[in-house]
């Protein structure tokens, strides 16, 4: 949790709507403060307004892939947490090369349990 004791605020970016807006209503029903966007330029454009604690994002989508978005925001919210997701195999060659940069993010296996996935944020920002 944040330490104003205010609910987390969490950004879950994934171009397949249903999906974001499915773990959007999942960490709500969780204590979370939570946005969800299906394009990560709208989600990066809204964390200048509004800092997100933590960012869930699958990594492969269209424009910015969810390491970019991480790297993105990361640069003027330092302390956000971050938690990506993916289904492709490409995602190894991605995670590789943000490690190589000084990067390195935990990343899930779609499809992600719900149990699962509130474990990890369990352990990310005590919800």
């Amino acid at each position: 949790m944040p330490q104003d004791g205010k609910k987390p605020r969490v950004f879950v970016v994934d171009d397949e709507t249903i999906i974001a807006t499915t773990l959007e209503l999942i960490l709500r029903r969780h204590g979370c403060k939570t946005y969800s966007f299906d394009r990560p330029l709208e989600a990066l454009h809204f964390a200048h307004e509004t800092p997100p604690d933590l960012l869930l994002s699958d990594v492969v989508m269209p424009v910015v892939s969810g390491i970019e978005l991480a790297i993105k925001i990361r640069e003027f919210c330092p302390t956000c947490k971050v938690l990506l997701f993916s289904g492709q195999s490409s995602t190894a060659d991605l995670l590789a090369r943000a490690r190589a940069n000084g990067h390195n993010f935990e990343v899930l296996t779609k499809p992600v349990h719900p149990t699962d996935l509130l474990r990890k944020l369990h352990a990310q920002i005590g919800i």
